[in-house]
């Protein structure tokens, strides 16, 4: 906050001194970071979108009814069996299945084989056949008889069919329709059940004597094909067999003949297979090899340092190179002692300092004779290390030549050991398997534990489950539609989303004036008292005076967003709420477009702060005293037609609000509106307080306003305080009823004094 301009008269046209420094810092508008909501925020924001809340859930609960009533009757029947690895077995040997270890039957691909195969398109073309489903499963997405003439009333016409016509195109072309097994499949259900080898299955049919029969009817077509399946797959293995042995016996004669010949060609009668001398030969020379790379990379390491830093491990421990060293620092240390005594060009100083060149050479002598050693090492470890690698290589090409008639030979004996593996193993396999095949060919691996069953409740629809579920989702989306609603909802709600919004404090709120103080809002502090509005704005004023510093100057503008929100009001019940604390008040109507303060305090407006500002009056004759109100003091706007922009800019303004801060205790100034009108910048620079009144009922529909307003007052001058909200709603069910019973006690106390009278 800093101090308004001094301004000294004397005698021609005010001068204005310079302002002095500020020694208050005022809240300066930022923008808060959001914080999380809390419980009570959630609470509230579904208050505020009840509504939304109830509509969202009236219309998920209608149309869970629509569907219950919608939805034709279906009945559920199940049934479980037994699916084992292996049926019973006359002969335990040519199986032709895959066969697993795995325990978990649900991760086991055995079962979930039969899982899939029991959802086959194959099996369920055979039970719609058998049952004669079609027309059963093609209507049952129909709604029900009493149900068909609302559907039809409510049903689009298919206008697809039309345009079709028209063009041409689908003009004598069938009707498509979906799959008949993709239909059966949609009410056929398996189960399998955790850690047995029991599968329940499902179906769901429009009565309960096509549910039962569908059932069992799966089941007993699942055991046929499973017989069917084993049978074609045995006939299957048995010509597969039949067909390899014979590749194998003539790969097998190739391979015999390809060996013998290789054998003749090459005179190769045995092959050493472990080649020990060379693998020896080959180890030692890759160890050599590692050994020279470790002493190249040492001898290499240290050459390099000591090129880079001109000092290794073997200087620092080098006994000559220790010794030329510390006789330099003595030479250096008796330079310098005697540098203290005697003048550099004087004989024992440039002997000494002779004697320091000649160690220094020596030092640097001995220095290069290392790095040459260095250097030498280097290069001798490289050089057996090349002359290695080359021996390796060398050998490496001497082997691989030895090693050539070897792996051809090895290659093609083995060639013909597996041929013969081969032969003799689907020799054995083709016998096991056809005598396996007659042997096993009508057992079954899968027995019915608990066949199927009429049921006697109806499966859907389940009315008190549809309602639950579309209550309860209603709910769901009605809250998830609140919220966003909320989040999506930018504009101004509470005092606490205008403090968010804006980064400046919510100073007060000021309630809904009731019947008593409606009858004179702006003086309700004089003329109604004992009233909650009235009593709002003393405890305003007394907060806004406390929290000020005393010593400073005190004059506050107030100004608002929009016209008719308030300000004026404020502005003379704040001035009266002051003036009875005892404090010289003066009051100051500069909105000089929309004046209004006369007229609330009732008082004349012949002359004001327009005829001061324009050289047609003096302040002495346009400040008016209240005679209701002791030490309160008005200047009105007055009637002088000018810009009211250059008359409140001008120098006469800054020296009026220099000589009411001295001689007031406090100075309010009731400005235009600040949106849109340059005056009110202008007063709140010459201002130490700035006060934005809003109307609650406006802060929604004027967030962007309210928002342009505190940046376009930040930018003049760092002294907007906050807001004071009117017509505010907080009050709470309390304080309403003290004030009614305070204001009854009140009026019985004066009746009973009249009666007394």
């Amino acid at each position: 906050m800093s101090r308004v301009p001094v301004v000294q008269q004397t005698g021609g046209m005010p001068q204005v001194a310079q302002p002095m420094p500020a020694q208050t810092i005022q809240a300066v508008p930022v923008s808060s970071p959001e914080k999380e909501l809390s419980l009570r925020d959630i609470f509230s924001i579904l208050i505020r979108r009840k509504w939304t809340i109830l509509f969202t859930t009236l219309l998920t609960l209608l149309f869970a009814l629509l569907f219950t009533f919608s939805t034709k009757p279906s009945y559920v029947a199940n049934a479980t069996i037994q699916i084992e690895r292996e049926g019973p077995q006359v002969v335990s040997f040519g199986q032709t299945e895959a066969q697993t270890t795995a325990i978990d039957s649900l991760q086991d691909p055995f079962f979930r084989t039969r899982y899939e195969m029991l959802k086959s398109r194959v099996l369920a073309d055979k039970v719609i056949e058998q049952e004669m489903l079609e027309s059963s499963l093609r209507s049952a997405g129909d709604p029900p008889e009493s149900m068909k003439g609302f559907y039809e009333f409510f049903t689009l016409p298919d206008f697809t069919k039309w345009i079709a016509t028209d063009s041409g195109s689908g003009a004598g072309e069938p009707e498509k329709l979906e799959d008949i097994t993709d239909l059966f499949a949609k009410k056929l259900q398996i189960q399998p059940i955790d850690a047995t080898h029991l599968v329940k299955i499902f179906y769901e049919g429009t009565s309960p004597n096509e549910a039962q029969r569908t059932v069992n009817s799966v089941i007993n077509n699942f055991i046929q094909l499973q017989i069917d399946t084993k049978s074609e797959t045995g006939e299957y293995a048995k010509e597969f067999l039949r067909t390899e042995l014979e590749k194998a016996r003539e790969n097998l004669q190739d391979a015999e003949e390809r060996l013998v010949q290789y054998s003749n060609k090459n005179g190769i009668l045995s092959i050493d297979a472990g080649q020990t001398r060379h693998v020896r030969k080959l180890n030692d020379l890759s160890a050599a090899l590692v050994q020279a790379e470790i002493r190249r990379t040492s001898a290499e390491s240290l050459y390099r340092e000591m090129q880079n830093t001109g000092s290794v491990s073997t200087v620092l421990t080098n006994p000559v190179v220790t010794s030329i060293k510390g006789r330099l620092v003595a030479l250096e240390g008796e330079y310098q002692e005697k540098l203290k005594l005697f003048k550099p060009g004087y004989p024992d100083m440039q002997r000494l300092q002779q004697q320091i060149s000649d160690t220094r050479r020596k030092l640097q002598a001995e220095l290069n004779t290392i790095r040459g050693s260095l250097e030498s090492d280097f290069e001798s470890a490289r050089k057996q290390e090349q002359k290695l690698r080359s021996e390796l290589a060398k050998f490496n090409k001497e082997l691989y030549s030895l090693q050539g008639n070897s792996i051809n030979y090895n290659t093609l004996k083995r060639e013909v050991d597996s041929s013969g593996k081969l032969y003799n193993g689907l020799l054995q396999r083709l016998e096991e398997v056809e005598v396996a095949s007659s042997a096993n060919a009508n057992t079954s691996n899968i027995s019915i534990i608990d066949p199927a069953r009429e049921p006697v409740k109806k499966y859907r629809p389940n009315p008190k489950l549809n309602i639950l579920v579309g209550t309860v989702a209603g709910l769901l989306l009605g809250v998830g539609l609140a919220f966003l609603r909320d989040s999506l909802d930018q504009s101004i709600k509470t005092p606490d989303d205008l403090q968010n919004f804006t980064g400046l404090s919510v100073l007060g709120a000021i309630p809904r004036p009731g019947r008593a103080s409606k009858r004179n809002l702006a003086l309700a502090c004089k003329t109604s008292p004992n009233t909650q509005f009235a009593e709002a704005y003393r405890i305003f004023a007394a907060n806004m005076k406390f929290q000020s510093n005393q010593e400073e100057e005190q004059v506050l503008l107030v100004t608002s967003t929009i016209e008719e929100e308030g300000k004026s009001t404020t502005a003379c019940n704040l001035a009266c709420a002051y003036a009875q604390m005892g404090m010289r008040v003066l009051l100051i109507d500069a909105d000089l477009r929309l004046p209004s303060i006369h007229t609330k305090i009732g008082i004349p407006n012949t002359t004001g702060l327009s005829e001061y500002l324009g050289n047609e009056s003096d302040l002495v004759g346009i400040t008016q005293t209240i005679k209701a109100i002791n030490n309160l003091f008005v200047i009105t706007a007055g009637n002088f037609e000018d810009d009211p922009m250059r008359l409140l800019s001008s120098e006469k303004m800054a020296y009026l609000v220099s000589q009411a801060s001295q001689r007031f205790d406090f100075v309010i100034i009731d400005s235009a509106p600040a949106s849109g009108l340059a005056e009110t910048l202008v007063l709140s620079s010459l201002a130490t307080k700035t006060l934005i009144v809003t109307d609650e009922n406006n802060m929604k529909t004027q967030s962007e306003r309210i928002k342009r307003t505190v940046e376009s007052l930040a930018r003049i001058k760092q002294n907007v305080s906050g807001f004071l909200i009117v017509n505010a709603k907080s009050a709470t069910q309390q304080d309403r009823k003290y004030y009614q019973r305070s204001r009854r006690r009140s009026n019985t106390k004066l009746l009973g004094n009249r009666a007394k009278a």
